[in-house]
């Protein structure tokens, strides 16, 4: 009786202590011990399952084998598997702009993703109609000052009538006369960066940069043909819209740019690679992660921290006039490459790698930069949505920093 207690407890510690796992024969088990023996392997087998199936679960692997249907020790984590694949999902469709997401299970956690999701909405659409309403309103501007009949001298646009011929001005109201005297050979430069024009009588809009002062000015221009004392003759209807434009870049800017990196946010990032792909375009999905972030906030503080994102946001801009850099949040960047080599994309990143690492900031810290990255090349037959693209480039990011941390145990052992 002792020896087959004694063998059943010990095949119980297996059970809690797997790495001193122990078989179980039922054999040798008393014949008073033996139903005993099988209960204890059924839920061997079920906690083992289980173990195995949580430990997927921790590592984010949410296409892990579900356990057997009798393994009822198991089902919470099947239910926990299905609310994390949904909540992926979720996730990744909030990434691509869809706000309308909400989440009814996971309690706490629930109440802070709905309410970050409405947020997000809220201020997006509040930008959007910003933007929107400046549009509109520079638009207005640049069409004010249509009929000739109102040309007084008062209207602060500048009015102009200048001859067909030699551009000699015939009438300047007093905002144009002010110009002139600032610049006496405003209307000779001004017609140079007019494109041509249409036949006589006709009319046309531009919008032109001009350079005066050493400043640049958005300049929105109406031009009329006209009679003027007998002569053929321009009536030019001038706004300056710099002002408005620079509010509708600033907006642009708020809108689709990271407040502390000045690189593309998530949501312009996302937009553009769904561009892309809709257009079919080759180019490089590459991923990146910032090294030890959280120690150097931690170790160091959150000045340290955000130096770390900005200068690395700065090397990958490097990269080329071309590419898209968009930070993702926190420790994570997307970058869009257009290529005709890939292989040349591997040599540009492990360049931008050898910069980061090396970067003037470091000279006197304790610390050091890198990235882990993981590149996907797309082909303009590609099928894959991005979602699915992200997540290769992902997983090969995790593989890079995977074998530089072995490479570093090997090197120090």
């Amino acid at each position: 009786m002792n020896s087959s207690a004694e063998i059943l407890f010990e095949y119980l510690r297996g059970v809690f202590y797997p790495e001193e796992r122990v078989e179980l024969d039922i054999e040798s088990l008393d014949e008073d011990y033996s139903l005993l023996g099988k209960g204890l392997l059924y839920i061997s087998q079920c906690v083992s399952q289980s173990r195995d199936f949580a430990l997927a679960l921790a590592k984010g692997d949410f296409t892990a084998t579900l356990p057997p249907s009798d393994n009822e020790l198991a089902a919470p984590l099947k239910s926990l598997q299905a609310n994390l694949k949904h909540l992926t999902w979720q996730s990744q469709q909030v990434a691509k702009g869809d706000y309308n997401q909400r989440v009814d299970f996971m309690g706490d956690f629930a109440d802070a993703f709905n309410t970050m999701i409405e947020q997000l909405a809220e201020r997006q659409q509040k930008l959007e109609d910003e933007i929107t309403h400046s549009k509109k309103h520079a638009q207005f501007m640049e069409q004010s000052n249509l009929l000739l009949s109102k040309l007084v001298h008062n209207v602060p646009g500048q009015i102009f009538v200048i001859s067909a011929e030699d551009y000699s001005v015939l009438l300047a109201n007093d905002s144009a006369r002010r110009i002139l005297d600032e610049d006496p050979n405003y209307i000779p430069r001004l017609m140079q960066l007019l494109p041509e024009r249409n036949a006589a009588n006709g009319s046309n809009n531009y919008e032109i940069q001009y350079t005066r002062a050493a400043m640049e000015h958005y300049l929105a221009i109406n031009t009329y043909s006209i009679e003027w004392q007998e002569k053929n003759a321009l009536a030019l209807v001038i706004n300056d819209v710099t002002i408005e434009k620079r509010q509708i870049k600033n907006l642009e800017d708020y809108a689709y740019k990271d407040a502390l990196t000045g690189v593309s946010n998530r949501f312009f990032g996302m937009l553009t690679l769904e561009e892309w792909l809709e257009n079919k375009k080759r180019f490089a999905l590459i991923f990146i992660d910032l090294d030890n972030l959280k120690y150097i906030n931690d170790r160091f503080g959150h000045g340290d921290g955000d130096e770390y994102i900005i200068r690395v946001a700065k090397h990958l801009q490097s990269y080329s006039p071309v590419a898209l850099v968009s930070r993702l949040g926190g420790d994570e960047y997307m970058m869009l490459a257009p290529y005709t080599d890939i292989n040349d994309v591997f040599s540009r990143m492990d360049c931008i790698q050898y910069e980061i690492q090396n970067d003037d900031f470091l000279h006197d810290k304790d610390y050091l930069y890198s990235i882990s990255i993981g590149i996907v090349p797309v082909e303009p037959e590609n099928n894959l949505s991005s979602s699915v693209l992200l997540s290769i480039a992902d997983d090969r990011m995790y593989e890079h920093k995977r074998a530089k941390k072995m490479r570093d145990k090997i090197s120090i052992n």
